[in-house]
């Protein structure tokens, strides 16, 4: 099975003003609600991951406090419609939650197209942790963005070397995986 995997686009990191903006993350937006409008319209089943925090989250001695449950900063810039799944996180690795794991061969997960932020963290670990469960990733290049231009580059080039592929937003469109 396919799926869309949406990666934290969440307000406080896509918008600017939000509590730990990703650097020009706002100007992926547009190609983050094309990718989620297709998936629905086609009847793709859309998965993603969401940053929930607690006031006192143990992180925020490390990253400023993001995220926090309940706030508009956690909030999805896309909110969920009925029957998607967004695995909740306190890490920068979704597979931390160990739901992801189980939803993900219950639901026979073969392939994902991935897209959101940040392509040095959160990215990054959702692609190599299903690239080592053996679910082929796509990236969308323009779908992404990192915080820091060498850790993003290093990101890009340790997913390729794990397999992940990488498309555009119209490939996508085009269906021309």
């Amino acid at each position: 099975m396919k799926i869309f995997y949406d990666v934290d686009t969440q307000n406080d990191f896509m918008n600017r003003d939000g509590a730990l903006y990703v650097p020009d993350a706002e100007n992926i937006i547009g190609n983050v609600t094309t990718l989620t409008n297709y998936a629905r319209k086609n009847g793709i089943d859309v998965f993603g991951s969401l940053d929930a925090h607690t006031k006192d989250d143990p992180e925020f001695k490390i990253f400023p406090p993001h995220c926090v449950v309940g706030t508009k900063g956690q909030e999805k810039i896309i909110p969920a419609t009925h029957g998607e799944i967004y695995f909740e996180k306190q890490h920068y690795d979704v597979f931390t939650n160990p739901l992801v794991e189980v939803n993900f061969r219950e639901d026979g997960v073969t392939e994902a197209v991935v897209y959101g932020v940040a392509t040095d963290f959160c990215v990054k670990a959702a692609v190599l942790g299903m690239q080592k469960r053996n679910i082929q990733t796509y990236v969308v290049e323009d779908a992404i963005r990192g915080v820091f231009p060498d850790k993003t580059k290093a990101a890009l080039e340790e997913m390729a070397n794990a397999g992940a592929k990488f498309v555009t937003t119209k490939q996508i469109l085009e269906d021309k995986l």
